[in-house]
Parts: structure tokens; sequence; C-alpha cells
């Protein structure tokens, strides 16, 4: 079970870049974030935190709050996703690569409904192209497709991309703090890597986006670099529990997704029929031909 402990917690994010004015690979920013962190406790556990699962790990790194540390543990050493559970959520992510505001920005995105994909909004903050290079079942090299943005969020720095072509949808269920999957995504905008991911806290952040808005948050053990912005967190059971963001700034291998809870809003405010039913299960009814284009931001948005 775990205990909601509220703290005020600042560190410094570092996401994808945009423009040339933006430094390298990722947009640095700081979390100045007030946190509700899930630990061990008597208390329920958070709303789209189904418990703590799995044994406690050494600590090796940490997020300086001012009412202590945030400690977590090392990624897992190896992928604890099964292979063929790896293999055929594989097949529902395809990286984006998004032109017009200056360097190519590359980014990684994953199917929610045949053909309909959820990425990060600051990876095609004011592009005038998006392409989504996606290989179909058989295929040796990927095909690219032009994409059409018919949801975006700066707020949750999410985005809804329609193209045609079927890649089939992930499953998306709760995670549990203390859980170990993957982000599968497209690291430097090579080719798809499985990064070993443990959920280490689950938190209300305020502060990440500028808005004062809080977020519900994982803060996750796991070597997330440029190109897995957008990238799926994914479970054991090969199923969505998180979108990743962001990561703190040196070696520190510490990473942040969002939740579903979040997931979930934002496809209900972009017009997709998306809830959690009595049964805690998720229901996405997304159909292409309810949804219209949106703009998506400006260059430096997002």
């Amino acid at each position: 079970m775990t205990r909601t402990i509220a703290s005020r917690t600042r560190t410094e994010l570092r996401r994808q870049a945009r423009t040339p004015q933006r430094a390298a690979a990722w947009l640095t920013r700081t979390l100045c974030a007030a946190l509700l962190t899930a630990s061990l406790g008597g208390c329920a556990p958070e709303p789209d935190d189904a418990g703590r699962e799995g044994s406690l790990v050494e600590p090796v790194a940490r997020i300086e709050s001012s009412e202590g540390p945030l400690w977590l543990g090392a990624p897992p050493a190896s992928s604890p996703v099964d292979d063929d559970v790896l293999a055929a959520a594989a097949r529902g992510v395809a990286a984006v690569r998004a032109r017009g505001c200056g360097p190519v920005s590359n980014g990684t995105v994953f199917a929610v409904a045949p053909g309909v994909l959820v990425g990060a909004a600051h990876v095609i903050a004011g592009a005038s192209a998006i392409e989504i290079e996606w290989s179909p079942s058989g295929a040796v090299d990927p095909s690219t497709y032009p994409a059409v943005v018919v949801g975006y969020e700066e707020g949750r720095d999410l985005a809804l991309l329609l193209i045609d072509a079927a890649v089939p949808p992930l499953g998306i269920d709760q995670a549990r703090v203390g859980a170990s999957g993957v982000v599968l995504g497209y690291p430097e905008g090579g080719g798809l890597v499985a990064s070993p991911a443990r959920i280490e806290h689950y938190v209300s952040a305020t502060g990440l986006w500028g808005d004062g808005t809080a977020r519900s948050v994982y803060v996750v053990a796991a070597d997330i670099r440029t190109g897995q912005s957008g990238a799926p967190l994914v479970d054991q059971g090969g199923n969505v529990v998180g979108v990743a963001f962001g990561t703190v700034r040196g070696p520190s291998q510490i990473g942040f997704a969002l939740s579903r809870a979040e997931l979930v809003g934002f496809l209900v405010s972009a017009g997709v029929d998306a809830r959690v039913d009595t049964l805690g299960r998720t229901v996405i009814g997304a159909r292409p031909g309810d949804l219209s284009e949106v703009p998506n931001g400006e260059c430096g948005g997002g």
C-alpha cells in the first residue's frame, strides 16, 4: 500500500529541443513541484496506482526536496518484459520526425487505435511537416507516412496524430509503484530501444509546464534519452502505463512519465471516447473519421 506525503521538490529537467535556441537535444526546465509522493504506508493507494509491487531496491540516486530527498534505485539491469510480449508491443510504436522549426525534431509515438497515435507535444510544436516512420508487419524497412495533428495540449505535453496506416494499438493500464517495465522508444533518432525501467514514485507535480497546474506523474528509474519523448512506458503485460516526457539532467538515470489518468484525460479533451470502466479497464473508442485537424502550437512552444 502507499502513503501520501506532501512535499516540494526542485530539480532540473531535460526535454527534447525543438529550435536552434534550445540547447542540443533536450529542453532544460526547472521542476519546482509540489509532490504527493507514493511510498510504503498504511493508507489507501493513489487513484491511478494499484499499490506497490516487488521488493524495495537499494537507493542510488535522489531528487532534493524541501522535506528531504526522494530516493530512487538503479534501473533494472535488463528488460523484465518477455521477448514475445515486447515484440508485440513494438509493432504499435513508431518514430516521429518534425520539420519546420530548425533542426529535425525526433520523438516516439504509439497507437491507441489503428492509425491514431499519441506523442509528445513539444516534439511537433510549430512543425510544418510531420512524418511517421513505421514498419508494417513483415516489412524489413520502415515506411514513411505524413501525419495530421488531431489533438494538441501544451499543458499536458501530449499530441494526437493521425496517419493512413493501421498501426496496431497498445492496451492501456494503471501502474504499480515498484513495478518494472521498459520505455520503448527511438533514442537519438535511431533504432527502437527497450530501456529497462522501474516506477519509483507516483506524484502530483506542479511547475513542470509553467502553468501551475498539477499533473499526475511517475518518477522512473530509467535511461530516457533524446528521441524517447512520447515513448510508452510498457509494463510486463505489454500495456502502456505511462508516457515518457523528460529526465533529470546528468547521469542519474531518473526520468518522468505522465500517468494513465493524464493520458486518458488528454484523449477525452481531443474528442476521443476514452474512459476507465468500473472494473478499472481502459476503454478507447477512437474513430479516425470523427477526428479533425487542429493547430500544433508555435516553434518554441509546448
